[in-house]
C-alpha cells in the first residue's frame, strides 16, 4: 500500500488475519472519508484472488483484472445511477445473492463488494443476513462504509471489522505535497474535511478560495453584518457538502486553539471563550455548532428544506456570538 502509506496498518493486520485463518467471510471496513478505503478493498480483493506464488502479486491476471474491475469473481453493490434516493435496494441485493450462490468462475473464491453499505434500505440489509449468515464457501462479503451506526446491529453482529483511522494531517500534507509541490494543501484540506483522495481530485485554488469565503461570511455573521438568508440560500444550492466542511474547520480549529496563557486567559469572562480577537466564541457555542454541522451533514440526502437548515445554523452562530460580546 506505498501509495497511501497510511493504509498499510490495516492492509497488515488482514494479511496477519488470513495467515492464522482468522479472516471472515463478512468483513466491514469503516473508512475515513477520502482516506482510499476502496483502494484497500481492491488489495483485499487481490489477496483472495491472486493466482501470483505470493498473493497478492499485483501482476497476474487475476490481480490485474480486479484492478480493473473486470475479474468475474468480484462483484460490486451499489446504489444504480438512476436511482433518486441512491439507495441500494432489496432487489440490488437479492439479484447478487442469486449470483453468490454459484460456484467462482476460477475456483479461488468469489468477492462481493457492498459500497456504500449504509446505502442499503432496511429490506435490503435483511435480505442480505441470509448470506451473511450461511456463505458459501470461499465467499468472501466486504461491506464498505463511513457510517457503521447507520447499519442493522444484526450486520453488524456478524462481520469482522477493520478500522481505517483518519491519517494525521501531517502525514496527508506530506503526501498530497509530494504529489502537487506547489499547491495551497492546509486550506484545501479544511475545505475536503481533511479527506486526502479528495482534495487531490479536486483543485487546489478553488477549495482555497471557497474556504476563505466561507470563513469570511462566518466572521461577519459574528460581526451582525452577514445577509443571512441570502447567504443561505446561495451555499445550499452550490457546494454545501464543502461549505460545511470548511465551517467544521473553522470551528475546530478555534477549539483546539485552547486558551493563551499572557492573552485573554487572565481577563474575567462570562463563560469559557477562546482567546484572540478572531476566536472569541464560547467553547459550550462552538461545540454545539459543530453538532449542528454533523446533523446537517447527514440530512443533506434528504427531502429536508436545505436552504432553511443552512439559515438556522447561520442564525444560531450569529445570535451566539452576539451574546458572547454582551457578556
Amino acid at each position: 500500500m506505498s501509495d497511501l502509506p497510511w493504509l498499510q496498518a490495516p492492509f497488515d493486520a488482514v494479511l496477519a488475519s488470513g495467515a492464522a485463518g482468522r479472516l471472515s467471510q463478512g468483513l466491514l471496513v469503516h473508512d475515513s472519508p477520502g482516506a482510499g478505503g476502496i483502494r484497500l478493498v481492491k488489495r483485499i480483493a487481490q489477496l483472495i484472488l491472486c493466482t501470483g506464488g505470493q498473493p497478492p502479486c499485483g501482476e497476474c491476471s487475476a490481480c490485474r483484472r480486479v484492478e480493473s474491475g473486470e475479474h468475474p469473481d468480484l462483484l460490486r453493490i451499489a446504489p444504480k445511477e438512476e436511482s433518486k434516493l441512491q439507495q441500494i435496494t432489496v432487489d440490488d441485493v437479492r439479484d447478487a445473492c442469486e449470483q453468490l450462490v454459484m460456484t467462482s468462475y476460477e475456483g479461488r473464491g468469489s468477492v462481493a463488494v457492498i459500497h456504500p453499505a449504509d446505502a442499503m434500505n432496511h429490506n435490503a440489509a435483511n435480505a442480505l443476513l441470509k448470506t451473511l449468515e450461511e456463505p458459501r464457501p470461499k465467499l468472501h462479503l466486504i461491506l464498505v462504509t463511513s457510517r457503521p451506526s447507520a447499519l442493522p446491529a444484526t450486520i453488524l453482529s456478524r462481520c469482522q471489522r477493520l478500522r481505517i483511522p483518519p491519517p494525521p494531517r501531517a502525514q496527508v500534507l506530506a503526501w498530497l505535497q509530494a504529489q502537487k509541490p506547489s499547491a495551497d494543501w492546509p486550506a484545501a484540506l479544511d475545505a475536503v474535511g481533511g479527506a486526502a483522495l479528495d482534495a487531490l481530485e479536486s483543485d487546489p485554488a478553488s477549495l482555497r478560495q471557497l474556504r476563505d469565503d466561507t470563513w469570511r461570511a462566518l466572521r461577519e455573521a459574528r460581526q451582525g453584518t452577514l445577509d443571512v438568508v441570502r447567504t443561505a440560500d446561495a451555499w445550499s444550492k452550490d457546494g454545501l457538502a464543502l461549505r460545511l466542511n470548511s465551517i467544521e474547520s473553522y470551528l475546530t480549529q478555534r477549539i483546539l486553539a485552547g486558551p493563551e496563557i499572557g492573552a485573554q486567559s487572565a481577563e474575567l469572562r462570562v463563560g469559557a471563550h477562546l482567546p484572540a480577537p478572531d476566536l472569541d466564541i464560547n467553547i459550550a457555542l462552538a461545540l454545539g455548532l459543530l453538532d449542528g454541522v454533523k446533523e446537517l451533514r447527514l440530512q443533506t440526502s434528504t427531502t429536508l428544506n436545505k436552504a432553511l437548515a443552512v439559515e438556522r445554523l447561520l442564525w444560531r452562530f450569529a445570535r451566539g456570538a452576539s451574546r458572547a460580546r454582551q457578556g
